[in-house]
């Protein structure tokens, strides 16, 4: 495609020139048409209410025999919902008349079977305005416009409170740990504690913080690895109370059982334990929680980019 983009628009289009798309009306539909120099092509859109109409099979039809019509057409569809897609190949000076007798006909073909433009989002046909969200031209009613533009304007405004989001993420992590506390109490390690750590680590997160990014998520992961050990000393203190209730002669308060475990991590052969017991529970919990943390990785890169929402 080698030719300047103003000289083969349709009569009566505008270009957009940093968004990247011409714009205007034929027959009373609004038609959207994307350079793509990469392709050599026009990517030619028209949003419009098909699926309640009678002459849908009708349309569908025409639009099966556009590439047979027109040679410049190599892909004519639509997409089941609301969009009809053309792909036109640039044939460098017959662009314009391409274009225009292409658009003319699809266009002509929707007045003819009663299909008007409608919005992208909510499909309603009053009071269209073409815009771009995300880079990707639409057609919005003023109602989803608006909605759109107040959603992006909130993004933009919207500030992760990383401290406060610590503080969930500690808050959430001890009350997880409660369960690996009590699972650790009938002899037992499991997966689902390490993964209920997270998790809870993550929700108390987002509710203070009212956000999660990928530090919030490099965060939560070290509490959780962070207190996964407390949990386990927690277990066995409350382990070496319940042997010294049962065998001494004397009233053992929970503060003498604790206060015995650093003494106890000298014998070699408890350290062993806690340190097997720490391995299997940390390869468990990665297990059982990877999914989960994989996931908000993903989503946080995805908060991270702004909605950008464009009138034209």
């Amino acid at each position: 495609m080698d030719v300047q983009i103003e000289n083969v628009m349709p009569d009566g289009f505008r270009l957009e020139r940093q968004l990247n798309v011409m714009h205007g009306m034929y027959n009373g539909i609004v038609v959207l048409v994307i350079p793509e120099r990469e392709r050599n092509q026009y990517q030619v859109q028209l949003h419009v209410k098909v699926e309640n109409s009678l002459a849908k099979q009708q349309f569908l039809d025409y639009l099966g025999a556009l590439r047979q019509i027109y040679s410049c057409v190599v892909y004519a569809g639509y997409n089941g919902m609301d969009t009809v897609s053309l792909s036109i190949q640039s044939e460098e000076q017959k662009d314009k008349d391409n274009l225009d007798e292409v658009i003319s006909s699809v266009t002509a073909k929707c007045t003819q079977y009663g299909l008007h433009s409608c919005c992208t989002y909510c499909k309603s046909v009053e009071t269209l305005n073409t815009a771009s969200v995300d880079g990707v031209p639409v057609l919005l009613c003023q109602n989803c416009l608006t909605r759109t533009m107040s959603e992006a304007n909130e993004q933009a405004h919207k500030k992760e409170n990383i401290p406060l989001g610590i503080l969930g993420a500690a808050i959430g992590v001890l009350l997880g740990a409660v369960l690996w506390v009590i699972i650790g109490q009938v002899g037992f390690i499991a997966g689902i504690a390490g993964y209920v750590i997270v998790l809870c680590g993550m929700k108390g997160y987002q509710m203070l913080g009212k956000g999660m990014s990928k530090a919030g998520v490099v965060i939560c992961v070290f509490l959780s690895a962070l207190v996964i050990i407390g949990a386990e000393y927690v277990s066995l203190g409350l382990i070496v109370y319940k042997e010294l209730k049962d065998v001494s002669l004397y009233s053992v308060s929970m503060g003498d059982a604790f206060g015995m475990v650093p003494m106890l991590l000298e014998e070699p052969e408890v350290i062993g334990g806690v340190v097997k017991d720490l391995a299997v529970g940390y390869i468990l919990a990665v297990w059982a929680s990877f999914s989960l943390v994989r996931s908000q990785w993903k989503l946080a890169g995805q908060e991270a980019k702004t909605k950008t929402v464009v009138r034209f």
